[in-house]
């Protein structure tokens, strides 16, 4: 018995082609768009963990102040802290600055911690 392959107008049925990951057109599009979505959730969540999007509750003049990033050294408190930066104004109005703009629940800071401080 013989085998008979036969071509038709340059299709040959004996060399076909595959595609090295095994998906079609909408397999590979369904790939593709659920890695970009995961990829769009990843980065968000890293927005969200830098505090992008952060909103400063509070009046106008809260809003227009501008911060300083420090890094709490080792023995340092917000009370300290707040003393170095006060410059003649009322240390307890800057500890409590200070626990606004870092949404601080219990006003404990740690070491290496970064913290922003208001300038005025």
């Amino acid at each position: 018995m013989s085998t008979y392959a036969a071509s038709f107008n340059g299709f040959n049925a004996m060399n076909t082609t595959t595609i090295p990951s095994g998906l079609n057109r909408r397999g590979r599009l369904a790939r593709t768009l659920v890695v970009l979505s995961l990829a769009v959730v990843l980065l968000a969540g890293f927005a969200f963990q830098a505090g992008a999007g952060d909103v400063v509750a509070g009046s106008a003049e809260t809003s227009a102040t501008s911060y300083v990033v420090l890094t709490v050294g080792s023995g340092d408190s917000i009370w300290s802290i707040a003393r170095t930066v006060a410059d003649g104004r009322d240390v307890r109005s800057v500890v409590d600055a200070i626990v606004t703009a870092n949404s601080l629940s219990d006003g404990n800071v740690t070491a290496g911690q970064k913290i922003r401080v208001p300038l005025a």
